[in-house]
């Protein structure tokens, strides 16, 4: 960073530790930009995985709905032979942005973590409460009753394909956990992002260019009711001019340093 622009950083770090050493309810919303930093490219953006491949069908739920067996097998194929991004994907560990997001939680400082990443990495790096909005590779989800289990929870093979849903008195279709095109996001995801939306008295924005509906609402609505929004990114976002405190910066820098700050602040 350069030097002219330390005392301005400094300054922004001081307001936000500020804001989150006295909030009772800080709710965080994390996106791509997050896991950037473990080496899994984002969707959009000058490198993002979409801007070179294109994207993908925008029907892709339908094509579930109308043929369960064969998209189940194209991603058994998949899975037999990964892409280059998956392999990316599976092998990425948290970062020190993802570290700190679980400090602050055990200091007591957030309360929710709503993140737009199916990647595993805020659980892995030790964060409890989280809701994966757009779902979880790892995991799979019935489409009904929108029962989540691990991956291994259920067999799948050619012989039993579609697999169906675990809960008892429930025969619904088993597909991955991550919402794809055209597909609603299962309302229970949406009620609990609504509900600890609605108790925020700090919200934090980070590495989210936040133009993705319905999770870009979040941090919107949360500043219509007068909330301080606190924005982490490199870059300027739909978020900037409605931040209370704006941290240019990558997450992995810039978090460590609001844990150091606000432990100072703390008793």
């Amino acid at each position: 960073m350069p030097e002219s622009k330390m005392p301005e950083f400094e300054a922004e770090i001081a307001h936000a530790a500020d804001l989150l050493a006295e909030s009772s309810h800080t709710v965080v919303l994390t996106g791509a930009g997050v896991s950037k930093e473990s080496g899994i490219p984002t969707f959009r953006g000058k490198d993002g995985l979409w801007t070179k491949r294109g994207e993908p069908p925008m029907d892709g739920f339908q094509r579930f709905r109308a043929d369960p067996a064969g998209h189940w097998r194209e991603r058994l194929e998949r899975d037999r032979a990964p892409d280059d991004f998956m392999t990316q994907l599976r092998s990425a560990e948290p970062n020190p942005g993802h570290y700190a997001l679980a400090e602050l939680e055990r200091m007591g400082v957030i309360q929710h973590l709503i993140t737009q990443n199916g990647d595993h990495l805020h659980i892995k790096a030790g964060q409890q409460s989280v809701t994966e909005i757009h779902g979880n590779i790892y995991w799979l989800r019935c489409i009904d009753c929108h029962g989540r289990w691990p991956r291994e929870r259920i067999e799948i093979s050619e012989e039993t394909l579609p697999p169906r849903c675990l809960e008892p008195g429930c025969d619904g279709l088993v597909k991955g956990d991550s919402v794809g095109f055209g597909e609603p996001v299962p309302p229970p995801a949406l009620a609990r992002c609504a509900d600890e939306t609605m108790l925020a008295d700090v919200f934090m924005a980070v590495g989210t260019t936040a133009v993705v509906y319905p999770v870009a609402q979040y941090p919107q609505l949360a500043a219509q009711r007068g909330v301080p929004l606190i924005e982490v990114n490199p870059e300027p976002s739909a978020l900037t001019d409605i931040a209370t405190v704006v941290i240019a910066g990558p997450s992995g820098e810039v978090l460590p340093r609001l844990v150091e700050a606000i432990r100072e602040r703390l008793p």
